[in-house]
């Protein structure tokens, strides 16, 4: 019997074509469908909090077939694909089967926490919660010195306050909110053979394998990368990542695979001086390439990866 493997969203438009809309991913997504039937599985499309049962049945679900998708009904998954977004699924203990377990997920929207698994890699970082804590983590810094302001569970690059420590010691914090004063690293000698700017180098990894790689560059005037914040994007073959930064995934995704079942996930670096990686943060949400770039072995790990989900289902 084929296994049945799901893409779960929390809110999709389902029908013939759920993906109608996503201009240049489009094709991608339903290359993910096409050679996930050609391996062997049923593949479906999934959406909704009110169609989730534990631990793994999905109602009104819809099959590809001969490249739509079709109304099935309810069915019970073998491996789940989360593209749900937050923390509300999947639940405490019936994530063995999904990609990603939901204590990834929390690790990824917490970059305190982050900081607690990887300070090794990271730089100089603090758990801030209110003015008192911000005054005494910034007297640890030279006033003039550069610091990074982060809500700690913020993503996008909302939010973020770069400038000196003296005058980020006078932000006014959400009451309640958590933050992340970090150390600023200094980007803007590039990386060789890569980047000759500012960046953010973002190296996707599954099933303990990097699949894709892509540096983000700053939109001028801007210290932020994020494409949400204006920067610009551009693929970097596996191949041209110089050996020192592959030493410093491999490092990481010892301990990041061992401990979370091997998910889906990014690490983005930057590179200071050129030379010295430091992890800016970990993402679990990770957007499907566009049109453009190489998505072949993205997608074929992450069947593979599903593939050995699906096996421990009983």
């Amino acid at each position: 019997m084929r296994k049945k493997i799901v893409m779960y969203f929390h809110r999709r438009p389902l029908g013939n074509d759920p993906f109608s809309t996503f201009t240049n991913k489009r094709t991608v997504y339903h290359q993910f469908f096409k050679q996930g039937v050609s391996a062997g599985f049923q593949m479906f499309i999934a959406s909704g909090k009110e169609n989730y049962e534990e631990p793994s049945t999905f109602k009104d679900a819809y099959e590809y077939v001969d490249g739509s998708f079709t109304p099935y009904g309810t069915i019970s998954a073998d491996a789940v694909f989360d593209r749900s977004g937050g923390l509300s699924f999947p639940r405490e203990n019936n994530d063995i089967n999904v990609l990603n377990t939901i204590a990834f997920k929390r690790l990824c929207n917490d970059k305190n926490a982050m900081y607690a698994l990887l300070s090794d890699y990271m730089p100089k970082n603090y758990t801030v919660r209110d003015a008192t804590e911000l005054e005494a983590a910034t007297k640890t810094f030279d006033d003039r010195e550069t610091v990074v302001l982060k809500p700690a569970k913020g993503m996008q690059g909302k939010g973020i306050i770069i400038g000196p420590a003296t005058e980020l010691r006078a932000t006014t914090l959400e009451p309640g909110q958590e933050y992340s004063l970090q150390e600023f690293v200094d980007t803007s000698m590039g990386i060789p053979g890569v980047v000759k700017t500012r960046h953010d180098l973002r190296v996707i990894i599954v099933d303990g394998e990097i699949v894709l790689c892509h540096v983000r560059i700053p939109k001028e005037g801007s210290l932020l990368a994020n494409v949400a914040q204006g920067g610009s994007i551009r693929e970097v073959p596996i191949s041209d990542i110089p050996a020192f930064i592959i030493e410093r995934v491999f490092m990481i995704q010892r301990r990041i695979d061992v401990l979370f079942d091997f998910p889906l996930y990014s690490i983005d670096f930057g590179i200071q001086d050129g030379k010295t990686p430091y992890v800016f943060e970990l993402n679990d949400q990770i957007g499907f390439p566009s049109e453009e770039m190489d998505s072949e072995l993205f997608i074929e790990r992450i069947l593979r990866s599903l593939g050995k989900r699906a096996s421990l289902h009983t």
